[in-house]
């Protein structure tokens, strides 16, 4: 991990994520609880913070987690995610759309197995991600194009947003190994969608949100594995 990120994490994060596991909630987490808690930040913005097991070994679940192709397959409320190169990126970023069916018009042409090396550190990769989420109302159908950072070595996910109808959405997953053949994943996220970020949408950030990113990432690494038992049979 950066030394950004840990710092990130350190002074941003509840208790739950900075510390040690206490006994307790060890015990909630083996019994499949997702320890989170979601709270109002600056103007409508709203901050979630997550831990849970996943039921998949620590390599699994990463690509699991990178596997960005197949989230409107596996994520819940995930309609569209496909991988932009750079020069479909930049169309994107410079069109300035709000609509995202005149959006992914700019896709022709687009190679969605593009991705580069991190400058700073070549043993990670930059990719940009746009995904499309339909939510009920008010929020609505809304999208955003991500750029997201890779880093392997330390199973961690960070991205922060290029351009979208949603104003504001940054965060990081990072990936643990929690016993035999499962992982615990830790997730910080910030977003901003533009309309109050308390009362039922604060409850519907943390008891809905959190739970299906989860369950969505353990049915990617659950195919996955699927797969690969498939063809280690033939």
């Amino acid at each position: 991990m950066t030394l950004f990120i840990a710092l990130w994490l350190f002074l941003a994060a509840p208790p739950f994520m900075n510390q040690p596991l206490t006994p307790e909630n060890r015990a909630r987490l083996d019994q499949g609880e997702i320890i989170r808690q979601c709270e109002r930040e600056q103007g409508t913005q709203s901050a979630g913070y997550a831990i849970g097991v996943f039921q998949a070994p620590l390599e699994t679940m990463w690509q699991a987690l990178v596997s960005l192709p197949l989230y409107d397959e596996f994520v819940e409320r995930t309609t569209v995610s496909v991988l932009l190169d750079e020069k479909t990126k930049d169309k994107v970023v410079a069109g300035g759309l709000q609509d995202a069916d005149a959006v992914e018009k700019l896709f022709a042409g687009n190679d969605p197995n593009f991705s580069k090396p991190d400058p700073f550190n070549p043993e990670r990769a930059i990719v940009y991600s746009y995904q499309r989420n339909t939510f009920p109302w008010p929020v609505s159908d809304r999208w955003v194009l991500l750029e997201m950072n890779h880093d392997p070595r330390n199973h961690i996910q960070s991205w922060k947003r290029l351009a979208g109808n949603i104003r504001e959405d940054h965060g990081v997953w990072r990936l643990e190994p929690y016993g035999p053949d499962r992982t615990l994943g830790i997730l910080e996220i910030h977003v901003d969608l533009a309309i109050p970020a308390t009362g039922p949408f604060t409850d519907f950030a943390m008891n809905l949100s959190l739970p299906e990113t989860y369950r969505g990432f353990e049915n990617i690494a659950r195919s996955l594995m699927k797969k690969s038992e498939s063809r280690a049979g033939r």
